[in-house]
């Protein structure tokens, strides 16, 4: 079977999903229940990032992204595609991208 994979780095939370690319059936959803930076808003997770470092919420991010797709249980080696949605400031730390110019935009 192969699977795609997406994930949604929400202000309050990711979520996954395991599709399966021959159907188009969502095989498995995985969602946390709290964002893993801290703080109740992108504004907290900006504050937060330009306070620790980009590399720390990257790194934070990064492990919560694959604990969502561990809990999909699917076989990684047989995932052809990924998917990652969110907001700006969600996708730059994502990506390891600064976001210090976000904050006075």
């Amino acid at each position: 079977m192969n699977y795609g994979i997406s994930l949604d780095i929400g202000t309050s939370g990711t979520r996954g999903h395991a599709v399966d690319l021959d159907t188009g059936k969502i095989l498995s959803t995985a969602v946390t229940e709290c964002h893993p930076l801290p703080g109740a808003n992108i504004m907290d997770h900006l504050t937060f990032c330009i306070n620790v470092g980009t590399d720390i919420a990257h790194r934070i991010l990064i492990d919560t992204a694959n604990k969502v797709v561990s809990a999909l249980d699917v076989d990684k080696n047989s995932v052809e595609r990924v998917s990652i949605c969110g907001n700006p400031i969600q996708l730059s730390l994502f990506q390891g991208i600064p976001v210090d110019d976000l904050a006075f935009a």
